[in-house]
């Protein structure tokens, strides 16, 4: 007996809309959920019994393996922003960690210019993070900071003398123990920077390709839909194989 057409919905059935907007928190779900539609339409479309109709149809047999491959790019770059988004957590609590061992070397700094600069100099104890409430800030921000304490302490061009000089605070003490924490803590601030780039670039590409894989599908839905038209009858479970309305034309 042949199929009886049912107003069960499918998968998808509409044309590849404009890209998702990225969600940043966790993977998109319209990436999963693309991801699987466009999986189903090639496993159709790669079905023994449906690919004489699809050849008559003058569909590009090359379309199915083509989103078998891009989904399987998309599914590992997938897989990497989630281990990066696992890293970053870890990443923030060693970006803490960091800030607070940075600003261990600085205190002292800082008090000593609170011990020279007061009165009518106060103003400069500005350049030292004084009343700034550094432990509420980045560790690219406290590093930037110490960064400019450590220029106005350290002899300039030349051997000319530093900016300032502060009480108790020498150039084989305390300065030196600022330079050694700014070499150690830059480092893994850039780090950290470049796996967020990459991160963001790798979200940029999924973005496209899912654009593409999108396409991808909806080529093949097309033709399934002149191969199967939904008025012939028994073609209802083939048209929900290739994510087609049963009772209606694939949507543009």
């Amino acid at each position: 007996m042949p199929d009886t057409a049912t107003t069960e919905p499918p998968a998808t059935t509409t044309a590849p809309a404009t890209k998702p907007k990225a969600n940043r928190g966790v993977i998109n779900k319209a990436h999963l959920d693309e991801l699987e539609a466009a999986r189903k339409v090639a496993a159709a479309a790669l079905d023994p019994d449906h690919t004489a109709a699809l050849a008559v149809v003058e569909c590009d047999a090359t379309l199915a393996p083509r989103i078998n491959t891009l989904a399987d790019k998309i599914e590992t770059a997938l897989g990497l922003l989630t281990g990066t988004r696992a890293a970053k957590k870890t990443a923030t609590a060693e970006e803490s960690t960091a800030r607070e061992a940075l600003l261990a070397v600085l205190q002292p700094i800082q008090t000593a210019a609170k011990r020279k600069f007061a009165n009518d100099q106060a103003m400069i104890r500005e350049a030292y993070g004084v009343g700034r409430g550094l432990s509420g800030e980045t560790l690219a921000s406290v590093l930037t900071l110490a960064r400019g304490v450590l220029t106005r302490l350290s002899p300039g061009t030349g051997g000319t003398p530093p900016a300032d000089t502060l009480p108790g605070i020498t150039a084989t003490g305390k300065i030196a123990a600022l330079a050694a924490a700014i070499s150690t803590y830059g480092q893994k601030d850039e780090a950290q920077g470049g796996q967020q780039t990459e991160a963001a670039a790798t979200l940029e590409q999924v973005e496209t390709d899912v654009g593409t894989l999108a396409g991808l599908r909806h080529e093949v839905q097309l033709a399934a839909d002149q191969a199967w038209p939904w008025r012939t009858p028994g073609v209802v479970t083939i048209r929900k194989s290739f994510q087609l309305p049963p009772t209606r034309p694939l949507n543009e």
